[in-house]
C-alpha cells in the first residue's frame, strides 16, 4: 500500500513511533512504557495515536498500533479505534500485539521470533507462511518467563532467600541492596513502594547478567534457566508449524542482545536440535511499518484487529 502512515511500537520499556509520508518525509518519537495496570489503557493508547498524528499533520491512511498490552475485550478495541477516528485524520486504523510486528520484521520464511524486554513475547509462522501460532509471554502476572522482569525476579527471591536463611546468593543480596539503595531487611519493601516496581524488577536483569559474566553462581543457573525457557519456544514452534530444517529462530529485545550471556547460552543450545539464530538486520519498528505498507494483514489475519472511517 502506497500512501501516509504512522506505526507504533513497543511495552513495558517505552513506545517507539514513526510516520512515513508518500513524500519521503518522516518523524521519529519515543513515548514512555506502560505495564498492565499502570493507568488507563484505551485513553492511553488512544490519545498516543491521535497526538502523533496530530504532530505529523494531514491525513493518514493507516496507522498500526503494536503493543506489549493489549485491550481485553472486543469493546476496548473499538473505544480506542472509534477516539482515533473521530479525532484524528486517521483512515485506517491496525492493532495488534508486538509480536506481529516483530515477526514481520525478522522472519522471512517460516520461523519464529522471540523478542524479550520488560516482557517477553513470540510468534511462529509455518506451513510456506500460511498459518500463524502465539506462543508464551501471557504477562508478568502468570508467564513472561525469560523475560527481563523475570530475569530480575528470580534474582531478587534468591536475594531474599540469603536475607533469611533458606538459600540463595548473598552476592546477589549485597548487589541487590546497593542497586535499590537499602539494607537487607527493608529490601523487599522498598521493591515493592517503587513507581513502576514491574520495571525496576526488569532492570536488575542487567544486573544478574553482569553478575553471571564475572562468574557468580546463582545468576548463571538463573540465565541458564531463562536459555532453556527461550528454547522451549523455539522447538515447541517448529513443531506446531511443522518447521522443516531451514526454519528460522529469531531473537530480538534487550535480553536477548547478541552480546548477553543468555543469547549465547541460547544459541549453544539451539545447536543441539539442529537450529540456529537467524539474523534479519530489522527492528519491532521495521516490522511496524512494514504492516502499514501491506496491501493486506495476510498471515497475520487472524492476530489483527483492523478498522476504518
Amino acid at each position: 500500500m502506497n500512501g501516509n502512515v504512522i506505526f507504533f511500537d513497543g511495552g513495558g520499556s517505552g513506545i517507539r513511533a514513526k510516520s512515513e509520508s508518500v513524500e519521503g518525509k518522516s518523524i521519529t518519537k519515543n513515548f514512555a512504557g506502560f505495564t498492565p495496570g499502570e493507568l488507563p489503557l484505551v485513553d492511553y493508547l488512544a490519545n498516543l495515536i491521535i497526538d502523533f498524528a496530530s504532530e505529523v499533520g494531514g491525513p493518514i491512511d493507516r496507522a498500526v498500533l503494536a503493543v506489549a498490552t493489549l485491550p481485553a475485550d472486543d469493546k476496548q478495541y473499538g473505544d480506542i479505534a472509534k477516539a482515533v477516528l473521530a479525532k484524528s485524520e486517521v483512515k485506517e486504523l491496525w492493532i495488534c500485539s508486538d509480536s506481529v510486528s516483530a515477526c514481520a520484521a525478522a522472519v522471512e520464511k517460516d520461523g519464529v521470533v522471540i523478542a524479550a524486554g520488560t516482557g517477553i513475547t513470540a510468534l511462529a509462522v509455518g506451513k510456506n507462511r500460511t498459518m500463524a501460532h502465539p506462543l508464551a509471554g501471557d504477562g508478568f502476572l502468570i508467564g513472561d518467563e525469560a523475560s527481563a522482569y523475570w530475569i530480575g525476579k528470580m534474582a531478587l527471591n534468591s536475594a531474599l532467600r540469603a536475607r533469611d536463611g533458606r538459600g540463595g546468593d548473598s552476592e546477589i543480596l549485597n548487589v541487590a541492596c546497593k542497586h535499590f539503595g537499602t539494607e537487607p531487611y527493608q529490601l523487599a519493601h522498598i521493591v515493592h513502594q517503587q513507581i513502576r516496581p514491574v520495571h525496576e524488577i526488569a532492570s536488575f536483569a542487567k544486573i544478574v547478567n553482569e553478575l553471571a559474566a564475572s562468574g557468580n553462581q546463582a545468576a548463571t543457573e538463573i540465565l541458564d534457566a531463562a536459555a532453556d525457557e527461550v528454547v522451549l519456544i523455539a522447538i515447541t514452534a517448529k513443531r506446531e508449524c511443522s518447521g522443516g530444517p531451514d526454519f528460522q529462530v529469531a531473537l530480538i529485545g534487550g535480553v536477548l542482545a547478541p552480546d548477553n550471556l543468555v543469547t549465547k547460552m541460547v544459541a549453544k543450545k539451539l545447536e543441539a536440535h539442529g537450529l540456529s539464530i537467524h539474523t534479519s538486520g530489522k527492528s519491532s519498528l521495521d516490522g511496524a511499518g512494514i504492516l502499514a505498507t501491506l496491501e493486506g494483514p495476510g498471515v497475520f489475519q487472524k492476530l489483527i484487529r483492523t478498522f476504518k472511517k
